[in-house]
């Protein structure tokens, strides 16, 4: 979002890099890490990885379509191959950047959910949030908005959720209260809803009337109940990591994930990612309280109700941009972007609940972790990892890269 990040000129002084060889040159991912080539064009980018039916990898991106013209398009991997890629959506004056991003997610019935993001006014930052599923023959339906308030302002990071009786939750930032002239005016808000098969939207809520502005949202179901991360944004300007469970009928209180006591004067573009195994759930954020930057992870085993303290993953040098997945009841892996030397790279490393962990295995590099990098995606499928990031080609057009890796691997940090 370029024409927003002003405040993040100090946060940039928090951001050096991780993970480089010892000559200062960017370094080599391991020889088990196997580069996926997915059906994606140049100039693509903001991809997303889900895991479907007979543990599938999903890949879904944002391709040009000329100017000022875009497509939401998908793709699966199947063990070998990729498919060929679908297209839920073509539109023009469509809002794309480099954070915030648009989802394809298979759901449980066999059908599909998706979401992109349309401007909607003048401003810069006024666009709304559209979704759409699929009807039992594979066709899309029109897309629906599931906020109305109509108002020229930033709708999005929205978590899709496959929910009961073949129903959707979605969760996003809504800025309807930041009308006024320039970014971070007014609060920004949480706000969640349910949508039935058809696109029909139910049980409309404001789950928090005060968050950050722009960090992604995470949002897993463990049990009966939904457990959504979101970066809040306290009346001093604390933004640190806030949880709320919804159980089908209300949602609940936000109850901070832990007291890392960041302030900052601006959104740091930095959200919470979860993944959960049943009533096993692991979060992993970034901080950078008292000016140290950190990756961080804790486990629940009772839902997300409580957490372990939480261990450091990394620290010093690192940009965060975190994602995170089950490995079992007790393991989880945890990825984010590091910097040096101008290069940047995707790390990864196993966490356990008892707070060990293996050494940072790098699985990918680019040129530079700059924006255009995006937020690196992590997913598992059987005994393999797959990470998704934009890097640019010879030409300095972007990219989508894929990466797989086997588990054990990550696990030895080899």
């Amino acid at each position: 979002m370029s024409r927003i990040w002003s405040p993040l000129l100090l946060f940039a002084l928090f951001c050096t890099g991780l993970g480089c060889g010892s000559d200062g040159s960017a370094p080599t991912p391991p020889s088990s890490a196997n580069t996926l080539a997915p059906p994606v064009g140049s100039g693509s980018g903001q991809p997303r990885l889900q895991i479907g039916p007979n543990n599938a990898v999903w890949l879904s991106w944002v391709a040009p379509r000329g100017e000022n013209r875009h497509a939401l398009r998908y793709t699966r991997h199947t063990d070998t191959a990729w498919t060929e890629p679908r297209t839920v959506a073509t539109g023009t004056d469509w809002f794309v950047n480099w954070a915030d991003l648009p989802s394809v997610r298979p759901l449980p019935d066999g059908r599909v959910a998706a979401h992109y993001l349309e401007s909607n006014g003048k401003r810069a930052l006024a666009y709304a949030v559209r979704i759409t599923q699929t009807r039992s023959d594979g066709s899309w339906r029109k897309a629906i908005t599931p906020h109305t308030d109509g108002t020229p302002t930033e709708h999005g990071f929205v978590s899709l959720l496959p929910w009961e009786n073949h129903q959707l939750l979605a969760v996003w930032l809504d800025g309807r209260k930041m009308a006024g002239p320039g970014h971070g005016q007014g609060e920004m808000t949480l706000r969640g809803a349910v949508l039935d098969s058809t696109g029909t939207v139910n049980q409309r809520a404001v789950i928090d009337g005060r968050t950050c502005e722009c960090c992604a949202t995470s949002a897993v179901q463990t049990g009966d109940e939904a457990l959504v991360a979101y970066r809040d944004r306290s009346d001093a300007e604390v933004r640190d990591i806030q949880l709320v469970r919804f159980d089908g009928e209300q949602w609940s209180k936000p109850m901070l994930l832990h007291e890392d006591g960041w302030k900052i004067e601006g959104c740091p573009v930095n959200g919470p990612a979860l993944a959960a195994q049943d009533d096993r759930v692991v979060a992993a954020w970034f901080t950078a309280a008292d000016g140290r930057p950190r990756v961080k992870a804790a486990f629940s085993n009772d839902g997300g109700h409580r957490f372990t303290a939480p261990v450091v993953v990394a620290e010093g040098q690192t940009k965060g941009r975190v994602d995170v997945v089950m490995l079992n009841e007790d393991a989880a892996v945890v990825s984010w972007l590091g910097e040096r030397d101008d290069h940047g790279v995707i790390q990864t490393r196993a966490v356990r609940s008892d707070s060990t962990m293996s050494a940072p295995m790098t699985i990918g590099t680019v040129p530079s972790a700059a924006r255009s990098v995006g937020f690196p995606q992590l997913e598992r499928s059987g005994s393999h990892l797959y990470a998704a990031w934009v890097t640019p080609d010879s030409t300095d057009t972007s990219t989508v890269q894929v990466v797989r890796t086997p588990i054990s691997a990550v696990r030895s940090g080899s």
